[in-house]
């Protein structure tokens, strides 16, 4: 399928971003990737949906900048933001290190056969993360910090040195409301964004996967709307509320059609967190 021209537009200092439409069905109208443009090198932030994707977003940093695009970092694991990779013909990609298995596993192969597109035409990064991992494009430093698990089990926020913008893949959103799935961590969630709160000011502008760019005060908002939902599947998982009712017994901070597809998966991980009692118990 032929591909609109993608284009960068800046964000903050040294960073840009472009929306990338979506070109297959039942996925999202488009996602947002990033890039950081130092003296030496242009870093990449998520690679969009296709290797074809991909190859458009390496044509679109051309355009901007003369210095080659060595790096990309996908946020998560998710195909909308890495299903591109290869496409990039960047160097070196980083990922957080669950990252690879999650890309060689059933579940990218089935939205590969869904998308139409070859079971080994994916990329794999050449360098996994656990806690942060940084590059240097000269002049301009950028991190990939794991904070912990929320959307999925390897989300990555991404870190400019002196620039005030944070890119936070879809830890948070702003064409609609978090998404959770059922590789997302609801009961952990609010952490993760309270070390991502932690790593903004008033001034910061967050960059979110899917949208417009979010201040620390929506950030916030969201923060609080998560909270909710874990407790709110805390709640009904207690009383042994199924996803079948779910929604009309639950009081729900977000619309229940973001949280339906995580909501078994918040229950599993309430009842696991949970004391484990075994008769006798004296």
């Amino acid at each position: 399928m032929s591909q609109s021209l993608i284009l960068f537009h800046a964000l903050g200092d040294c960073t840009y971003v472009a929306s990338v439409p979506f070109d297959g069905e039942n996925g999202p109208a488009e996602v947002t990737c990033g890039l950081v443009v130092g003296s030496d090198g242009a870093l990449l932030i998520d690679a969009g949906s296709t290797p074809e994707q991909g190859r458009l977003l390496r044509l679109a940093a051309a355009q901007l900048t003369r210095v080659p695009l060595t790096s990309v970092i996908l946020t998560h694991w998710h195909y909308d933001h890495s299903f591109g990779l290869i496409g990039t013909g960047a160097a070196t990609s980083i990922a957080h290190e669950t990252v690879r298995q999650r890309l060689t596993g059933p579940e990218a192969a089935a939205e590969t056969v869904r998308l139409g597109l070859e079971p080994d035409s994916l990329g794999l990064p050449t360098r996994d993360v656990a806690v942060v991992a940084a590059v240097d494009l000269g002049g301009v430093r950028v991190e990939a910090v794991h904070l912990g698990r929320g959307h999925t089990d390897g989300d990555l926020v991404v870190v400019v040195s002196g620039s005030d913008v944070v890119f936070a893949g879809d830890l948070v959103e702003s064409a609609g409301p978090p998404q959770y799935g059922p590789d997302s961590f609801p009961h952990e969630w609010p952490a993760t964004l309270d070390g991502l709160i932690g790593l903004t000011t008033e001034r910061t502008v967050v960059q979110p996967g899917h949208g417009n760019p979010l201040d620390r005060e929506a950030v916030f908002d969201q923060r609080g709307r998560v909270a909710a939902v874990s407790g709110e599947i805390s709640r009904l998982a207690g009383l042994g509320v199924g996803l079948t009712d779910a929604e009309s017994r639950g009081d729900w901070a977000l619309p229940f059609a973001a949280v339906r597809a995580g909501y078994d998966a918040g229950c599993a991980q309430f009842r696991g967190a949970g004391p484990s009692r075994a008769l006798p118990l004296v």
